[in-house]
């Protein structure tokens, strides 16, 4: 499968921190292969903000938000990622970054390839 940082970044922030041993093993596994790796962070120049506030972000070089890297996902961890967007949609608690992985992973739309 082939995702952009924005993508990786918002299933990491979607997916539950909670499940049976089977949903948990899987999550593990599922983040371990979507986090961004020390020499992407470097690569990407990916930077964590914080406000005055206390609001906190990551941002990144601009030239890389369209670039896609393949990872290695399994078809049950393609359907926890559709379950858990369908049922946060269920519960109007998608955003605004949730609209290419709803497309992709309950539509089946395939992204835009850059």
């Amino acid at each position: 499968m082939r995702l952009t940082i924005s993508e990786r970044m918002s299933i990491l922030d979607l997916l539950p921190i909670q499940g049976n041993i089977v949903t948990l093993r899987l999550l593990n596994d599922l983040r371990m292969k979507i986090a961004l790796s020390a020499e992407e962070i470097e690569k990407y120049g990916i930077k964590q903000n914080k406000s005055e506030d206390g609001r906190v972000w990551v941002e990144w070089s601009p030239e890389f938000d369209r670039t896609r890297v393949d990872i290695s996902i399994s078809e049950a961890e393609i359907t926890l990622i559709s379950r858990e967007i369908m049922r946060l949609d269920q519960q109007n608690k998608l955003n605004v970054n949730s609209l290419p992985l709803y497309d992709y992973f309950v539509d089946g739309k395939e992204p835009e390839e850059t």
